[in-house]
């Protein structure tokens, strides 16, 4: 019991870049940038632990951005790994790909495709692809308020592929960004995922993140999620319907 409860702290304590339980959050993923062309951030950690157990923690994220006049693309990749004397305790990783058509100053138009796995959560294998309107509610100085409505196919393989899920979902999402101070950032996304036609047992997230400068590059992050979904673990008595997660961290930009 012990030593799972040192690797699940030692896995709060790695740099954030996490994989989310059940939802990849986009939106914590934005970026606004004052020029044209490629940016790109790496995220790399890891810790060796010898005791009583030996305790290995890997994590890894990549991103790439490209901002256009009329259009923006997004890359994403993300896995993280905790062993305990060889055991997995974590083992998620996703990639995602989207692409944003600007069709004013309000409105943009996504497209985004994603494939993503959890271990612990038996899911062996998640694929999406959708697409929707994004709306900017609100834009006051750096302060910002969107919302989003889109539709996606999912495919999900869980329990060693022996139940599979094919669905189509509304992705309804409220997300703000508020800057309190010049090097203080906190933002929080909500999403309400849905089955449809018949709306049920929808999926519930929540994400939360403060973000503190430290210099022009490198920067202080802690970050809470937690995510409700009935309909993945059903059948999955060791799963639970809700997880939660938090990280803290130091991100470097370049």
């Amino acid at each position: 019991m012990w030593k799972w409860m040192y690797c699940m702290l030692l896995a709060g304590l790695l740099p954030c870049t996490c994989v989310r339980a059940q939802i990849v959050n986009i939106e914590d993923q934005r970026r606004g940038f004052d020029t044209l062309g490629w940016y790109g951030q790496l995220d790399l950690g890891g810790n060796l632990t010898r005791n009583q157990n030996t305790v290995l923690s890997l994590n890894g994220n990549l991103r790439v951005d490209r901002k256009g006049k009329r259009q923006a693309l997004l890359g994403l990749a993300d896995y993280r790994l905790v062993q305990v004397s060889g055991a997995n305790a974590l083992n998620a990783g996703f990639a995602h790909l989207r692409y944003a058509r600007y069709l004013s100053d309000k409105w943009r138009w996504e497209a985004f495709t994603q494939v993503q796995y959890n271990e612990q959560l038996r899911l062996g294998l998640r694929t999406l692809i959708g697409t929707g309107p994004r709306l900017k509610l609100l834009a006051k100085q750096d302060d910002r308020i969107y919302v989003g409505l889109l539709y996606m196919y999912e495919y999900d393989q869980v329990a060693e592929g022996t139940i599979t899920y094919r669905d189509h979902r509304l992705s309804a999402y409220v997300s703000f960004s508020v800057f309190p101070l010049k090097n203080l950032a906190l933002t929080n996304t909500t999403y309400y995922q849905p089955v449809i036609p018949d709306f049920r047992l929808p999926r519930l997230s929540s994400i939360t993140a403060l973000t503190l400068g430290l210099t022009d590059r490198l920067a202080f992050n802690t970050k809470y999620s937690i995510t409700h979904d009935e309909l993945l673990v059903q059948g999955l008595e060791d799963v639970p319907a809700t997880s939660y997660q938090w990280t803290n961290g130091l991100r470097y930009t370049f």
